[in-house]
């Protein structure tokens, strides 16, 4: 229970140093109440609340990758799919435009000219109309 408690501060340096401190105390005030003051209790549960402290830290930065590689999974098979269903529709657009009207292709001639200090010759080039 204790661990649960502490495991949500265990996000950054400073949390996880409060997490430890927190659960020695924790453990210390208990075992003091529990052992009416004996000091090799209290010492003993110090230690035994920064262990619970520490294992609740391991065990948030382990929840803490897992959520993150879960999420970056999800993600990419989010992506998966959006690429999957554009190329669908895709398909799609492209079946029904061909069949409904295949369309006509004009012929425009290109003059010769010189660009950049390249020429280039008279040439024919096709453009799809609708």
């Amino acid at each position: 229970m204790v661990t649960g408690l502490f495991s949500g501060c265990a996000s950054n340096e400073v949390g996880k140093s409060a997490t430890v401190v927190g659960g020695s105390a924790l453990g210390a005030v208990i075992a003091n109440q529990a052992s009416d003051g004996d000091a090799a209790w209290t010492t003993g549960g110090a230690a035994m609340g920064a262990v619970a402290a520490l294992g609740a830290n391991a065990m948030a930065k382990e929840n803490e990758r897992i959520a993150y590689r879960d999420g970056y999974e999800a993600a990419l098979n989010q992506s998966v799919k959006q690429q999957y269903w554009i190329i669908q529709n895709r398909q799609k657009e492209d079946e029904f435009s061909e069949s409904e009207n295949p369309g006509t292709f004009v012929p425009v001639v290109l003059p010769a000219q010189e660009i950049n200090g390249v020429i280039q010759e008279e040439r024919v080039i096709y453009l799809k109309a609708k």
